[in-house]
């Protein structure tokens, strides 16, 4: 516990520190925020979009819950759980996260599928998830290869970074359909060191997870890269009409998910501080010169639109007198470890 409140604090600290940095630096204002407010109609739009997209992140999670069972979960309900994950994701601190919710949620609606075939189903939903994003990135890069390699010699190795990683998603894939012994084999002389023992046991729990889901894979990477592409079109649309430069689709496709895949590291809450200046660098790269800025905007549409889901959680809570505590949360926690 008291582990858990020094690494919050820790985060916290970076992450003002990151702001502090950049409002001195004259990189970060809330000037364009202003500007933001004065068109009303394009937060709506923004959010309108973040909610149909979650609509199909919760429809890619009942795909993946239908290994095991889904009678009795509708459709509508798992997008409220999967909203109420959402909100919690927002508000709760620490280790107990909006996933933990969503578990709490989702076995509410069916007992038989058990706490540990939900964390590893919402975990599986966050690495296809992931992978969804590199294969938009790279897509863009190969469909507008020279577009971008002509806007700044900057965005070149980005560009082939978008390959690299777009390599070793194509790797995984042969392994995972044609030969899923051969990871293990490549991790077994790594199993004795005492450091990088460990980083390899969990990442033959993540493969063996990722086997269980194979039949699908494909039809769930192909839906997680239209719901990345989608979250990317979103994030254009809401900030091109304040970019201090020339912020085309085509570019934003192409970067934006190496500063999205930033975020999903968890060095400070919700990619605070850190992705403020993840952004101001990589639009820097095509003479965008706001970054910073453009980026908070995003963030905090992004957390009013999350915050949406205090009202099916009170509506849930109500309806069902089934408030969550805390200590659910923990014992929730502690079963699944």
């Amino acid at each position: 516990m008291v582990k858990s409140v020094i690494k919050n604090i820790l985060k916290l600290a970076l992450a003002a520190a990151l702001i502090i940095y950049l409002i001195q630096s004259g990189k970060l204002d809330f000037k364009l925020f202003y500007k933001l407010l004065e068109s009303p109609y394009i937060i709506a739009m923004a959010v309108i979009m973040m909610q149909i997209d979650h609509g199909i992140i919760a429809y890619r999670l009942r795909i993946i819950l239908e290994k095991r069972a889904t009678e009795g979960i509708s459709y509508i309900k798992l997008f409220i759980a999967n909203w109420i994950g959402i909100f919690f994701n927002s508000v709760l601190p620490g280790s107990v996260t909006g996933d933990i919710v969503k578990i709490f949620y989702i076995q509410d609606l069916n007992k038989k599928l058990t706490k540990k075939f939900l964390l590893v189903s919402v975990f599986i939903d966050r690495v296809i998830g992931l992978l969804g994003l590199i294969i938009a990135g790279s897509l863009a890069s190969i469909i507008y290869y020279k577009k971008l390699t002509t806007l700044s010699t900057q965005i070149v190795p980005l560009v082939h970074f978008n390959f690299l990683m777009c390599f070793g998603v194509l790797i995984s894939l042969l392994f995972l359909f044609f030969a899923p012994e051969v990871p293990y084999k490549i991790a077994k002389p790594f199993k004795g060191n005492h450091i990088i023992g460990k980083i390899v046991l969990k990442l033959e729990e993540i493969w063996e997870d990722l086997c269980l889901f194979r039949k699908k894979f494909i039809i769930l990477l192909g839906l997680s890269t239209v719901i990345q592409a989608f979250a990317i079109f979103i994030f254009w649309f809401l900030v091109h009409p304040f970019a201090e430069g020339d912020l085309d689709l085509a570019s934003t496709l192409a970067i934006a998910p190496i500063g999205f895949i930033s975020l999903a590291i968890p060095i400070a809450p919700s990619g605070l501080g850190v992705g403020h200046v993840v952004f101001e660098k990589l639009f820097s790269f095509i003479g965008v010169t706001n970054g910073a800025n453009l980026f908070n905007l995003y963030f905090f549409v992004v957390l009013g639109s999350n915050l949406t889901g205090v009202f099916p959680y009170i509506f849930y809570s109500g309806r069902n007198n089934k408030k969550i505590h805390v200590e659910d949360l923990n014992k929730i926690e502690a079963e699944i470890k």
